[in-house]
């Protein structure tokens, strides 16, 4: 078998991650390197005769945690994808945005150990989202929209959609959070589409209840694959990235699945978990030279 890696890692400060990663790689029994791109700053490519099929997920995040990299593994060259599904919270952004709500309303220990639980698989995402809602009701709609300011965005979020859109590729931002605050991260980072639950607001007040149907995991994949039959192309040209239990369908269904920070549960299905970079990361394991990557 012959793998492709794409080593990603920032060392311009002087940093060796990249470089002690190839190290380890020649080290290891039965690999031969091939051959080695260097011309990136951000990200070499390398090419390994892998006969037994050795680089296997657990050692490759292994080495690559060892030199403070993220390493992307595929049986082929890097292809542009031209549909890209992405989840929200903790993902394009770093909060859990339900999780601050309940904290400005004074039961955020309660309401993010529920979040932790369902993101982890040990809970139904539909039942964990409604109960949480329901604990919500007779918050103002001003509250929520004032907690929009609180958003933080992940690194390398803007400019891994910016790009995507430049080259053609249709983004999409599919979440089980409230719209309200989908709205604003796919204004800030250009999304083309945006698909998200929504809560019920009567005279400008939550009634603790959510407008059906309710986004789940399944949705996300019907998304997945709906934008691809309405776009043209078969599931293995997109790419999705997420990082836990409501995100496994769609990282199941797409050619190139990605997790950022990954919760255990996804981090075996993955073909990169970014620990390390940020999300320019998806950009540089489809083949995009760092010229390419818009500022984000």
């Amino acid at each position: 078998m012959i793998a492709h890696l794409v080593v990603i890692g920032n060392d311009s400060r002087g940093g060796t991650g990249k470089a002690n990663f190839v190290l380890a790689l020649r080290a290891c029994p039965l690999v031969r390197v091939m051959s080695q791109d260097e011309i990136e700053r951000d990200a070499w490519r390398i090419q390994c005769d892998d006969p037994q099929n050795t680089l296997n997920r657990s050692l490759i995040q292994q080495l690559a945690n060892a030199s403070g990299v993220d390493v992307y593994v595929s049986d082929a060259m890097p292809v542009r994808r031209k549909l890209l599904v992405a989840d929200m919270e903790a993902t394009i952004i770093l909060n859990e945005m339900i999780d601050v709500l309940a904290a400005e309303r004074g039961i955020g220990a309660e309401i993010a150990e529920i979040t932790a639980q369902t993101m982890a698989g040990e809970l139904d995402f539909e039942q964990s989202l409604v109960e949480r809602t329901k604990r919500f009701a007779g918050t103002p709609e001003g509250l929520l929209k004032e907690l929009c300011q609180q958003i933080r965005f992940a690194p390398g979020a803007r400019a891994l959609i910016q790009t995507m859109r430049a080259s053609g590729a249709l983004t999409v931002l599919a979440t089980g959070g409230y719209d309200v605050f989908a709205d604003v991260v796919a204004a800030h980072c250009g999304f083309d589409k945006v698909f998200a639950n929504h809560p019920v607001i009567h005279d400008g007040i939550m009634t603790g209840e959510l407008r059906r149907p309710i986004g789940t995991a399944h949705t996300k994949r019907e998304i997945l694959l709906k934008c691809c039959a309405e776009t043209g192309i078969a599931p293995k040209m997109a790419c999705c990235v997420g990082d836990g239990a409501n995100d496994l369908l769609m990282l199941q269904a797409c050619g190139l699945p990605f997790s950022y920070r990954g919760k255990p549960v996804v981090r075996g299905f993955v073909d990169l978990d970014i620990r390390h970079g940020d999300l320019t990361a998806v950009l540089y394991a489809q083949g995009f030279r760092g010229s390419e990557i818009l500022d984000g």
